[in-house]
């Protein structure tokens, strides 16, 4: 193991070693303070990993149950009954059916025949597609399904030095337009289908996929054109002549017609989203309902478009058991009034600034937040009481700064430590520290534009 990696077993255990001598009090009970030490200890080794992330998940059941955080096996695995990590589960399918057909390289092929003229515009092409994919489909797959391809196209590049400095905006390009376009929709992260889940338990409200997308599409269309202006103005491009480019173009291997499995995959994906769409009018048509469904149809005989091995072996399994895990762990912190205590003793009853001002600064919090714990499940059940309590004192509605977590949390890329980032930062083309020269000022780009658009979405909405 490397040192950070022993550095960071040794703090874990100090913690949970730690945790049985701390007093407890009115505010914090001896459950809540095991509660806080044990998250505290899983992200250590979450962000260390010493030992495989699934294996950290798993542990950190019985730690529940041995120091009393939850009231038995059934309450430390409830998580995994949550409806989000069934779409989560269904969306890995339904992400390995899109990459098995050529829809994501077609849609690709179209675009930079219409608009890549420069290796400036390519990039932007790259960005787009990506973030229309995430919409739909995990943040990780879209960026991956791209990952390949952007190497193919560095390889035109005959000097190392011209292709080193144009893989370095492309590779931190793929993750951030993976993470801004699943902003789109509620289907478009995990993250998303959290955070509404958390309003609803906290306020009965239920915010509607239209009602995101109508929140989360302007915020995309504008942040997306100016991270690509942020990444190449920063990292600068060796431009190739349009020949290249155009060689690089016809060299994707897409066919000419669409076979019967690559249709079939489109009608799925489309009524998939019309389904989405309803369901803000008819409750039946419920998010995970309706991926549970579209990814079964992908197995029906005759129309068969996965095995289940190619199933299985899409799935990332680290990322279902964390977020497992975290939804119980953060079921936990609400229930041993955890965060009754963070409000009383860090936040403040109020923010003296008008809605706008509020956005901005919890967005702040949020991205200020994700430094410390760069592992987004965790941060919204730790922030959403919180916050939750901050709109009562404020006697404004809790979907202002709920909202303003869900789309904030999403953009964890200040740092290559999310998984996303991970994805391309182990191609070697950055250095962790070249990635902030580009993602800090997306982060403060997106406060603003989500501080000033957010609360006029809402008195559109009727929220405010």
């Amino acid at each position: 193991m490397k040192k950070s990696q022993y550095l960071g077993l040794i703090i874990a255990v100090s913690i949970l070693i730690l945790m049985n001598f701390l007093p407890a009090s009115e505010l914090l009970s001896r459950s809540a303070i095991n509660n806080i030490a044990i998250l505290i200890a899983v992200i250590v080794l979450l962000i260390t990993e010493p030992i495989p992330i699934g294996i950290t998940c798993l542990f950190s059941i019985p730690l529940l149950v041995i120091f009393n955080v939850v009231p038995n096996v059934s309450a430390a695995l409830s998580g995994f009954t949550n409806p989000i990590v069934f779409f989560v589960l269904a969306s890995f399918g339904v992400s390995r059916a899109i990459t098995k057909v050529p829809l994501a390289s077609r849609l690709l092929k179209t675009l930079m025949n219409l608009f890549g003229r420069n290796v400036k515009t390519m990039l932007l092409v790259f960005m787009i597609v990506t973030a229309l994919i995430s919409s739909v489909v995990s943040n990780v797959a879209a960026t991956a399904v791209f990952l390949a391809i952007v190497i193919t196209f560095l390889n035109i590049y005959d000097s190392e030095q011209d292709r080193r400095k144009t893989g370095k905006a492309f590779m931190i390009g793929l993750p951030v337009a993976g993470m801004i376009g699943g902003m789109l929709t509620p289907a478009g992260s995990s993250l998303n289908l959290l955070t509404l889940s958390y309003l609803e338990r906290l306020s009965g409200i239920s915010v509607s996929f239209v009602e995101w997308m109508f929140m989360g599409i302007p915020i995309v269309a504008v942040i997306l054109p100016i991270a690509w202006l942020i990444i190449i103005k920063v990292y600068g491009l060796t431009e190739l002549n349009t020949e290249e480019i155009q060689q690089f173009v016809k060299g994707l291997d897409v066919p000419k017609k669409m076979d019967a499995k690559e249709i079939y995959v489109i009608a799925l994906v489309l009524l998939m989203l019309i389904f989405w769409v309803l369901s803000s009018w008819y409750p039946v048509f419920n998010i995970t309902v309706v991926i549970l469904v579209g990814f079964a149809l992908l197995f029906v005989p005759g129309f068969q478009v996965l095995s289940w091995d190619e199933f299985v072996e899409s799935v990332s399994w680290p990322a279902f058991f964390l977020l497992g895990s975290i939804i119980t762990i953060g079921d936990a912190l609400i229930t041993n009034e955890v965060t009754e205590w963070l409000i009383a003793t860090f936040f403040p009853g109020s923010i003296n600034l008008p809605l706008v001002g509020v956005t901005f600064v919890v967005a702040i919090i949020v991205f200020l937040m994700l430094i410390v714990v760069p592992v987004a499940p965790a941060l919204i059940p730790l922030l959403a009481v919180p916050f939750a309590g901050l709109a009562a004192n404020m006697n404004m509605t809790p979907v202002l700064p709920l909202m303003t977590l869900g789309l904030a949390v999403a953009n964890c890329y200040l740092l290559p430590l999310d998984t996303v980032p991970i994805i391309t930062y182990m191609t070697g083309y950055y250095k962790m520290w070249e990635m902030p020269k580009s993602t800090a000022f997306i982060q403060l780009t997106l406060t603003v534009i989500t501080a000033i658009w957010l609360p006029i979405a809402l008195r559109i909405l009727g929220y405010l």
